[in-house]
């Protein structure tokens, strides 16, 4: 079954490869509010800008397998209060789950933990990889090269969640929404400490299609030790 949902995957990730690789546009910093491109042409210097000032758009940057309905998005909380601007808490809904810890550190913390947990050709996939093509890519190989068992799935997020619940952000995030056609199923990849995953089904390759969403509210949820 493992390899069943894992080829499921990679079956529908090549289905729509020809249509996502493709010469993507040079969006100035300043543009990224309000310049068009596909999902697949995601600027990643756009990511904090889009998140800060622009988080309606929050559904390109994670460029799922839907088209996100206008009733699911979700204005930002205001930042100002009695006159007062307040920062938003980094990390939480405030602050559209920006993390609080540099990546280059949450990924140290990350695999720290694999490599307590997991053997040693699990490793290459202990990092908090946000990039929707680059997340797939790692995926694919994985999955192509026999690099990594699939049953390692729960220790792999248990390790990236930090034994935290990251429910909250991935349903923020639209992980749990209708079009996706899987429920709440892809909430157990948000924390992993309170449902094993002990088997994969066909509906999980929607799950792991939309791994760098799960990578980047595991990220939100790591405080720096």
């Amino acid at each position: 079954m493992l390899r069943s949902v894992c080829w499921l995957f990679l079956a529908t990730f090549c289905t729509i490869s020809s249509q996502e690789i493709a010469i993507c546009p040079d969006v100035p910093v300043e543009e990224c509010c309000r310049t068009r491109w596909s999902p697949d042409c995601v600027p990643k210097h756009c990511f904090k800008y889009v998140m800060l000032h622009c988080p309606d758009r929050k559904a390109l940057m994670f460029g799922r397998m839907m088209k996100t309905k206008a009733d699911i998005r979700r204005a930002p909380s205001s930042a100002f209060k009695n006159g007062n601007e307040l920062l938003p808490k980094c990390g939480s809904a405030e602050s559209n789950y920006e993390p609080c810890t540099s990546k280059s550190v949450a990924n140290k913390l990350f695999l720290s933990c694999c490599k307590l947990y997991l053997p040693p050709e699990c490793h290459s996939m202990c990092i908090y990889e946000t990039d929707q093509n680059a997340a797939r890519a790692m995926l694919v190989e994985m999955v192509l090269q026999n690099k990594c068992n699939m049953k390692h799935l729960s220790a792999i997020l248990y390790c990236a969640s930090q034994n935290r619940d990251n429910r909250k952000c991935c349903s923020d995030l639209d992980l749990n929404a209708p079009q996706l056609q899987v429920g709440s199923r892809c909430l157990r990849m948000c924390d992993p400490s309170g449902i094993a995953i002990e088997k994969l089904t066909k509906e999980d390759a929607t799950c792991l299609f939309n791994w760098n969403v799960i990578m980047y509210c595991h990220h939100s949820g790591i405080r720096e030790m």
